[in-house]
């Protein structure tokens, strides 16, 4: 699977490769989707996955869709009508390509060591090995999880645990029990976003309105909407199969939600007329713009940008800033664009993400982990 040829998205991606290998993905290796999508053997994919991806394919949405990103559909649906029958097919992609993990560095071991002067006690088993990963895997995945776990346990924000629906974690990602409570990295990883998206909208009237474009199996949305009773509608944006992924876990998750798939719309008025019947909305990225200005508090986009071409950054940090009032953002630090021709982005060059001077931007850092990868958040003036 691609996950583990594009395990690094980060600066050295290009370096590894040769010359005439970058060349040849960038310009020679041509993934038209399209084309296998129409000669696929659909025997085995389930209907709602045929429909939204034929929706796809016709659509504004296909060319906003990055090369790199038109490979990994194309190898997910491989993988869908060829996964042996004893697996879920759907869950062993998401497994493999939407939860991954985090290891070990310098700086978190470092910022941990200083923020924790006290030898760290903890009741759980951190030597658990977990399906698809090797043992060495498996104790760094826990010793991480273990710190994560130090850093938010005291927080305000995980007093909410409780609250938290925590089905999807304990089905896609690695759990483990510490002091009493389950936990996984993409868990913790997700309160901390949320707690960050608290901090940067706390001056908004609530309760929100939040469109996020990519998210995945529903991490960030599940936890949105789990711990705080402020998030009045949540818009998701996302292409398939991801996008099958997140309405099946959101919605079996919130039953008591009015969910609506709206992958058909086609114009401002049947779009403005779903959103005030519903709770939550799904909907392909091209469809963004049927929305009117400011219609959302805020948008959420999270380790999507870096993976795009520099003119479909362009277009959705545009929209973005016509649609919401706020912008909170997750990228690599730099970054080297997949199946490009030595394309890389860097987090310090507003230009790089068509970031405007007259947005004010209220923070830019590191997050705990993996330390890589940047937290922005940003108002629209």
């Amino acid at each position: 699977m691609l996950s583990k040829i594009f395990k690094n998205k980060g600066t050295d991606l290009h370096k590894r490769k040769s010359l005439w290998a970058t060349l040849k993905n960038a310009y020679v290796k041509k993934k038209d989707f399209k084309k296998i999508w129409y000669n696929l053997d659909k025997t085995n994919i389930p209907k709602d996955v045929i429909e939204v991806t034929d929706i796809f394919v016709k659509s504004e949405s296909y060319n906003l869709t990055s090369k790199f990103w038109r490979h990994m559909i194309s190898y997910h649906y491989k993988h869908l009508i060829n996964c042996p029958k004893d697996e879920d097919p759907l869950t062993e992609i998401l497994r493999l390509d939407y939860s991954g993990f985090s290891y070990l560095d310098g700086f978190t071991v470092n910022k941990s060591t200083v923020d924790n002067q006290n030898d760290i006690q903890v009741n759980g088993n951190l030597l658990k090995k977990h399906k698809g990963l090797t043992i060495s895997e498996s104790l760094q995945y826990n010793l991480v999880l273990l710190i994560l776990y130090e850093q938010i346990k005291s927080t305000k924000i995980f007093q909410k645990y409780e609250s938290i629906k925590r089905d999807i974690y304990e089905k896609y990602t690695p759990c483990l029990n510490l002091d009493n409570k389950t936990l996984s990295q993409n868990m913790i990883i997700a309160m901390q976003e949320c707690e960050k998206i608290f901090q940067l909208t706390s001056s908004l009237k609530k309760p929100l309105k939040v469109l996020e474009l990519g998210a995945g199996y529903g991490r960030t949305a599940n936890m949105m909407l789990s711990m705080s009773e402020d998030v009045e509608k949540y818009v998701i944006a996302d292409l398939p199969l991801s996008i099958n992924f997140s309405m099946k876990n959101i919605s079996e998750t919130f039953k008591n939600k009015k969910i609506k798939a709206c992958f058909e719309i086609d114009n401002s008025e049947d779009m403005m007329q779903a959103f005030n019947d519903s709770d939550i909305l799904f909907i392909l990225p091209h469809q963004i713009k049927f929305f009117k200005p400011k219609t959302f508090d805020l948008t959420i986009s999270i380790g999507n940008l870096c993976e795009m071409e520099k003119k479909q950054i362009e277009y959705y940090m545009n929209i973005y800033e016509v649609v919401s009032k706020f912008l909170y953002m997750r990228v690599w630090e730099v970054s080297g664009l997949p199946f490009s021709f030595y394309v890389y982005y860097d987090v310090n060059k507003k230009e790089d993400y068509a970031i405007k001077n007259h947005w004010k931007e209220h923070f830019k850092n590191p997050v705990f982990m993996p330390s890589n990868i940047y937290e922005l958040g940003y108002e629209f003036n």
